[in-house]
């Protein structure tokens, strides 16, 4: 697979999860204690394995790496393997860089601006403000496990069928994030060693 469709498949799927990563969810939480719970989160530090499976391949895609995030808007989301990659947003900017020959290099094309607009969308869920998307409706279960359902407006059902944040037993996890997407492809994005409210240096957040 060419590294540019490669790169495209992952950061889809990597920007709509981070989103998800910060929420504090307990089972016997009601929505409006959820919701009160964002107000918490100061930072959240995590890895990922991310799995792609499409319909056209009989293994799946499967790449691993880390997430970075501060709640005073800014985050990391990078790639470790098999290719490597890494998205930097401190504020309004937004950066993405991939290594090659040796060298970060930054991406320079459309797609980031693109990205931009998924951020816009994940600092609103990550504030647990989920009334307020314009391309997204939701539900919650209780569980367990807990689980909150988003479904796509018209227009972001073209690519996004259904996301689903699995919560954790542990207070301030998220299992995983189960993304439907059209054709019978799906991603799922599983995290591990998950800290919350670390501290966190801001150089993190401006350099690859």
């Amino acid at each position: 697979m060419k590294k540019g469709v490669w790169r495209k498949i992952v950061f889809l799927g990597g920007v709509t999860a981070a989103g998800f990563v910060s929420a504090m969810p307990v089972h016997s939480q009601n929505w409006a204690s959820l919701r009160e719970s964002f107000r918490n989160i100061q930072s959240v530090k995590a890895e990922f394995l991310q799995e792609r499976h499409l319909q056209i391949l009989k293994d799946p895609l499967v790449s691993e790496g880390r997430f970075f995030y501060l709640a005073s808007g800014s985050l990391r989301w990078e790639y470790l393997s098999p290719l490597r990659s890494v998205m930097l947003q401190k504020g309004d900017s937004v950066r993405l860089y991939h290594f090659s020959e040796g060298a970060w290099k930054q991406d320079m094309t459309q797609g980031v601006e693109a990205r931009r607009m998924v951020l816009a969308e994940m600092s609103q869920w990550l504030q647990g403000r989920f009334e307020e998307s314009k391309n997204f409706s939701y539900s919650y279960s209780q569980g367990p496990p807990g689980r909150i359902l988003l479904s796509p407006k018209e227009g972001i059902n073209r690519f996004i069928l259904a996301i689903e944040i699995v919560l954790s037993d542990r207070p301030g996890v998220i299992d995983r994030v189960e993304i439907t997407e059209p054709g019978g492809s799906s991603m799922r994005i599983t995290f591990r060693n998950v800290e919350i409210n670390a501290s966190l240096p801001s150089r993190l957040f401006d350099e690859p």
